[in-house]
């Protein structure tokens, strides 16, 4: 079945995953706005959500704010962080339990992330009947992943379009980092 004008649409954003692939591969930031667009694609939307984690840094506010003005239904977490140190932070649970909820509301589901975690979940859409796609770049996103989906789309065939510049001050912490 191919994309028509008539499928009622709900897009699942994992951004931390679009974050940082983005960031690594491209030293860019993803443009959310630009892929909801393309997840849409002249679709009917019914509901759009990015999965964030809330880590306290300056410019977080502007980018969950930034998040909700494109359209989307923002839902955060707090990252944990455990007595060694160590951090953890991330919304897969979260993310299939929306999706298998939605799915008798909804036609297609797409999945934004490149997170090889979420092909059970594919798996069990379909069974249930539903059109899963996925969107990621093809750099950091897992082949079972992108075999599972319906449809994959690759973020990095245009990066022009879904990728923005870091703002200097991130430039600069990743210059030290490699410096």
């Amino acid at each position: 079945m191919l994309k028509h004008k008539d499928q009622r649409v709900g897009v699942f954003v994992d951004v931390s995953n679009m974050y940082y692939s983005s960031r690594n591969l491209f030293g860019s930031r993803t443009n959310f706005g630009k892929v909801l667009e393309a997840a849409v694609a002249d679709r009917k939307l019914i509901r759009a959500i990015a999965y964030v984690i809330k880590s306290e840094t300056p410019e977080e506010a502007k980018f969950f704010e930034a998040l909700d003005n494109q359209g989307f239904e923002v839902k955060t977490k707090d990252l944990q962080v455990f007595v060694g140190g160590a951090k953890k932070g991330d919304w897969d649970i979260g993310i299939a339990i929306d999706a298998i909820s939605m799915a008798s509301k909804i036609d297609v589901v797409v999945l934004v992330t490149g997170d090889g975690d979420f092909v059970p979940l594919i798996q069990y859409l379909q069974f249930l009947g539903q059109r899963v796609e996925v969107m990621a770049f093809s750099e950091t996103a897992s082949s079972k992943l992108v075999e599972a989906a319906d449809d994959f789309f690759d973020l990095s065939s245009s990066r022009s379009q879904f990728l923005m510049a870091l703002p200097a001050s991130l430039r600069r912490q990743l210059a030290k980092k490699s410096g």
